[in-house]
């Protein structure tokens, strides 16, 4: 039992998020396979990959979920970071637009759309162009810490810190022992949807469905 234990793979939902053009994409696939395309086209709903690790005697499979930055996807992306227990918020350092909308955007949805309580890493990407910097590493540690994130410049250009970056995340939902408040919350949610809804005499519904 130890041994199906000790051997099995869990997986760990993680979600980035941000405006468009921040490098969402662009982090995932450094991270994922230590590529970068400079000429990443923008993501169109969301976009998925995988990445197999290790964490002590644990095999995790991160599924790791890139969403679109466009106002026109928004809602559909509540969808992919609903059931994710890591959220990255990307924001661009040299577009202090993008920083404001983690602030009055992207986590506000996240409070109200996604999970109670999540592992949150609030990320400046691009940090290979330092000199051109619109949002100061100052201010945006200070938000981090008032959402008690986790603040990490990187460059998915040069790969600068993302390894780093991910490592922290995932050592601090293993230090909240998320795994198993993860678990619990899925038995919960599997045992509702086996419930039998309810009619008031516990038997089949007589009413009858609309075509069209």
């Amino acid at each position: 039992m130890s041994e199906n234990k000790k051997n099995s793979v869990q997986n760990i939902k993680i979600a980035l998020i941000g405006d468009s053009g921040v490098g969402k994409s662009c982090i995932a696939l450094r991270y994922t396979t230590n590529e970068f395309n400079d000429n990443y086209i923008s993501t169109n709903g969301a976009a998925y990959s995988t990445k197999i690790i290790q964490h002590g005697s644990d095999s995790i499979q991160l599924d790791i979920w890139d969403t679109a930055g466009q106002e026109r996807f928004r809602s559909l992306g509540r969808r992919f970071y609903k059931d994710a227990f890591i959220v990255l918020l990307v924001y661009d350092i040299t577009n202090a637009e993008t920083f404001n909308n983690i602030k009055e955007v992207w986590y506000p949805e996240l409070e109200k759309n996604g999970e109670k309580k999540p592992i949150i890493g609030i990320v400046g990407n691009k940090m290979d162009l330092y000199e051109e910097e619109k949002v100061s590493e100052t201010e945006a540690r200070k938000y981090s810490e008032s959402i008690n994130g986790i603040f990490h410049l990187v460059s998915a250009k040069t790969g600068e810190k993302i390894d780093i970056l991910f490592k922290a995340l995932i050592d601090e939902y293993y230090r909240q022992n998320y795994p198993e408040r993860v678990n619990e919350i899925m038995k919960g949610r599997d045992a509702q949807k086996l419930q039998p809804e309810k009619n008031g005499g516990g038997g089949k519904t007589n009413k009858k469905k609309k075509c069209c």
